[in-house]
């Protein structure tokens, strides 16, 4: 299957989603969410006719103990690029979106999210 772009323009999507697992999170997700190494990320779905999908911090690097899933890593030893691997989250948007490889997607303007600092909106164009 071929895959076509969300969002037909050349700026970069801002949380790119690889068949592999690997989830890319662009500078601006990381600023904006205050995103550090270590910490946990979640997605969190709003129901309803048109479904919003809310990108948010779950935990703080340094109120993790154990073993989390989408545990933020650096992509570069300076950089604020963050990576995080999941691959049951990668697979259900390159479902939503109908790609094989990869997706990726904008993100819109900072929600309130109750019991944790706020979430950025990711928007999801199904075909």
């Amino acid at each position: 299957m071929e895959c076509t772009h969300i969002i037909p323009t050349t700026r970069r999507g801002d949380v790119t989603f690889h068949a592999d697992g690997r989830i890319d999170l662009t500078a601006h997700v990381t600023k904006s969410l205050d995103l550090h190494v270590g910490d946990v990320i979640n997605i969190i779905k709003t129901g309803g006719d048109y479904p919003e999908h809310l990108l948010y911090r779950a935990r703080r690097a340094s109120d993790t103990i154990g073993r989390h899933a989408c545990v933020c890593h650096a992509t570069r030893e300076r950089g604020r690029y963050l990576r995080v691997f999941n691959k049951r989250m990668a697979q259900y948007f390159l479902g939503i979106c109908q790609c094989d490889k990869q997706v990726s997607l904008r993100t819109g303007g900072l929600a309130p999210l109750t019991g944790h600092n706020k979430a950025i909106t990711l928007i999801v164009k199904p075909k």
